[in-house]
């Protein structure tokens, strides 16, 4: 510390130099911050680690991720074919091209995947099919069956079902069903109608169009749907009775984008507005107000350097929650002007404040630098903001701002003497030795809460479904739930979702079950019962040779995302990142609560008084969890870093506490009713650049907000009552 007060000294005397290194340094940051590029892509929060990777490169090309959906709603099944009709060639006169473009049933598609299905038959035979099979494979099976079919060739326009009915004639799988009329599945969510893909009950036709950027390329998807939007726009005036719109991962993609990017800016805009109209109220001369922005400001800007010198690339996201990383800054001036107006001079100031600021810098910086292992590209950048934002806000604290105050006192206006009165009222009861109100209640409550998380200790606490934190219309979650059916019906005849390693257990089982139900059968017996049903009900002998072959010698080597399509990649794809939700925040947690102890016992040199300012941080867990299992409120990928701004702020109050009733026990004069006005105030600036979240639309910044005002709520009440509690039970020894 005493080096720190040499620095201030030798700068004060030197104040050309000192001037001339802030300028550089602030035109070097400039230089460096103008270089950064932006972009908006939710998944920037999901795990990299290479299965995840892998598993989500199954999944896109699988579940056509890619693809861009055009519903059409609203008319007769002609007329939204013709609409379906004029969208291509609309399409092709705004420049897209028609290669991408699909607007009927790609029958030679789904034929060529049955006949994989069926080659491969043992792999895709679930137990319950087993049943069927018992009934089918019987003299009356066969006839029933083959009578069926029959009746199907007559019909008109049976050129697809001829190939259906050939390679699968007992319809083994459900995908075999759809060729009867039904695009896919059992269930009849879409059937086709003059080659045209529509819902079952023919008020909705569907068209295609696949991005060549993928699903996750907001930026360069968004000429695309701004130019297939411009094309439901024309169809709309051609077609006024009818509703067209757009659905798939891109269209969400950048709708997610363009509301993060609104979003992030009204949160920094709105707390930067609110922020600064508290303190205009808090400190009358303008000054003050300045010097507490140009601090902010300064560390915002180290902060975007160093992104740029770090990443070069930056989630628009990582920027909106820096809203509340300004909330943080801000404690450092302002701790520094509220306490100015007790002393007589700018250094006795920074001497008496410098020793919890940089305690509760290295102890936020090092919450948030956890972040920095964890495999998930936003949690890191923000980590990498987080951490350079506060050491530069500190850094101009400590450094410059005290050359720019002044050593006149600062004012303060009611608002702070009515936040001192109420403080050492508070102070005063918890010390109190007939006044048992808030530290009973808060025991209690505390006792209420731990039960409460050990009767619900396994029920889930992460909400993997990333629906639930994309932004979306009620128009699209309804055409997505639609769609999501159908991915369903798709998936049908795979019963049950596996990672990469069980799958492949999970095809030998198959295998294996196959070969039983066969063991005792005489196959040649009932292959020659089927061709003699065959000849009864009007085929040739040989009309289903392909199918016999299957039967005698099916192939069971086949790729994993073949075999388990749709609903095992997406079940997959939870369960991974379920596992990685629970490791990071168990990571983020235990790493987080270690960094904070370690510098407390260092800052302290006592254990009792580490684990006093160490105690509100953890009763405030107890209660954040459960609070969060009352109300329902859920962990995801992204309010998971809560825990860094618990341990990362709540320890900065506990610390000027502690600090503030050690001072008065050292030298009895009292320092607690300035540190309650600088804490109250921080406080309220902290709520309130949380509180800015609530406004935003996009789920993901809206749940950040609501899960941190909880826990940054509970946070400031523990740091106000616990320690003065805890401080009656340790009489600290004489320095």
């Amino acid at each position: 510390m005493n080096r720190l007060l040499r620095i201030y000294d030798y700068l004060q005397r030197h104040s050309a130099l000192t001037w001339g290194l802030l300028l550089a340094i602030i035109a070097l940051m400039l230089f460096a911050a103008s270089g950064l590029q932006y972009k908006e892509d939710i998944s920037d929060f999901m795990p990299t680690d290479d299965e995840y990777s892998e598993s989500m490169a199954v999944y896109e090309q699988m579940s056509d991720a890619a693809r861009i959906v055009v519903i059409f709603e609203g008319a007769s099944p002609d007329s939204l074919c013709n609409a379906v009709d004029r969208f291509e060639s609309e399409a092709v006169a705004t420049g897209l091209s028609s290669d991408y473009i699909t607007t009927e049933v790609d029958v030679e598609a789904f034929v060529e995947r049955l006949r994989f299905v069926q080659a491969h038959a043992p792999l895709f035979l679930t137990d319950s099919d087993y049943t069927r099979l018992d009934t089918l494979f019987t003299p009356e099976g066969f006839r029933h069956a083959l009578t069926t079919d029959r009746q199907l060739l007559s019909m008109p326009g049976s050129g697809a079902l001829r190939q259906v009915i050939a390679g699968d004639p007992l319809r083994l799988f459900p995908l075999s069903a759809g060729a009867t009329g039904q695009y896919a599945g059992a269930s009849a969510a879409f059937t086709s109608y003059d080659g045209y893909m529509m819902s079952a009950d023919q008020k909705q036709a569907y068209a295609f169009y696949d991005s060549p950027y993928g699903s996750t390329e907001s930026l360069k998807n968004a000429g695309l749907v701004d130019s297939l939007q411009a094309v439901v726009g024309t169809l709309s005036e051609l077609f006024p009775s009818m509703d067209i719109r757009l659905l798939g991962a891109p269209v969400i993609a950048v709708g997610n984008a363009r509301r993060i990017k609104n979003d992030s800016l009204l949160a920094i805009v709105l707390s930067t507005i609110l922020i600064t109209l508290l303190l205009l109220y808090s400190f009358p001369r303008k000054r003050d107000i300045l010097l507490i922005l140009l601090s902010v400001a300064f560390g915002w800007l180290c902060g975007m350097s160093m992104l740029r010198l770090c990443v070069g690339q930056v989630s628009a996201i990582v920027l909106g929650i820096g809203s509340v990383i300004i909330g943080l800054a801000v404690n450092y001036p302002l701790h520094l002007l509220v306490h100015q107006r007790y002393t007589t001079s700018v250094r006795q100031t920074l001497e008496e404040v410098l020793s919890p600021l940089l305690i509760g810098n290295i102890t936020t910086v090092g919450a948030f630098m956890a972040l920095l292992p964890i495999r998930a590209t936003a949690l890191r950048d923000l980590g990498i903001f987080a951490a350079s934002m506060l050491l530069g806000t500190i850094v101009f604290c400590i450094f410059f701002l005290p050359q720019l105050m002044s050593a006149e006192k600062t004012p303060l206006r009611e608002i702070r003497l009515t936040g001192r009165r109420r403080y050492m009222e508070a102070n005063r009861c918890t010390q109190n030795s007939r006044a048992y109100l808030v530290p009973s209640v808060i025991t209690v409550l505390t006792v209420v809460f731990a039960m409460l998380l050990v009767v619900h200790r396994n029920e889930p606490r992460f909400d993997t479904n990333l629906s639930h934190i994309n932004y979306m219309t009620a128009q699209q979650r309804a055409d997505f739930a639609h769609f999501a059916q159908f991915a369903a019906d798709q998936a049908q005849y795979a019963d049950e979702a596996y990672l990469a390693s069980s799958a492949r257990a999970e095809l030998a089982r198959r295998e294996a079950l196959w070969n039983d139900w066969w063991a005792d059968k005489d196959v040649d017996a009932l292959l020659a019962e089927f061709r003699q049903a065959a000849q009864e009900t009007g085929f040739r002998a040989d009309a289903f040779a392909d199918f016999e072959q299957h039967i005698r010698c099916p192939e069971t080597d086949a790729p994993l995302a073949q075999c388990f399509p749709g609903r095992m990649d997406t079940d997959a794809l939870n369960r991974h990142m379920t596992q990685a939700l629970s490791d990071n925040f168990d990571y983020l947690g235990l790493v987080c609560s270690l960094i904070v102890f370690v510098f407390l016992v260092i800052s302290f040199r006592s254990l009792r008084l580490a684990l006093i300012a160490f105690a509100p941080m953890l009763v405030a867990w107890l209660w954040i969890l459960g609070i969060m299992q009352l109300t329902g409120l859920q962990f995801n990928i992204v309010n998971i870093i809560l825990a860094t701004f618990i341990f990362g702020q709540g320890d900065d109050y506990t610390i000027f506490v502690l600090e503030g009733a050690l001072y008065e026990r050292r030298t009895g004069q009292k320092m607690l009713p300035q540190f309650g006005q600088s804490i109250l105030l921080s406080a309220l600036i902290m709520l309130v650049s949380i509180g800015v979240l609530l406004f935003a639309r996009h789920p993901a910044m809206h749940s950040l907000g609501a899960v941190t005002l909880i826990g940054m709520t509970c946070v400031v009440v523990m740091a106000w009552f616990i320690p003065p509690m805890l401080l009656k039970l340790h009489k600290p020894k004489e320095q």
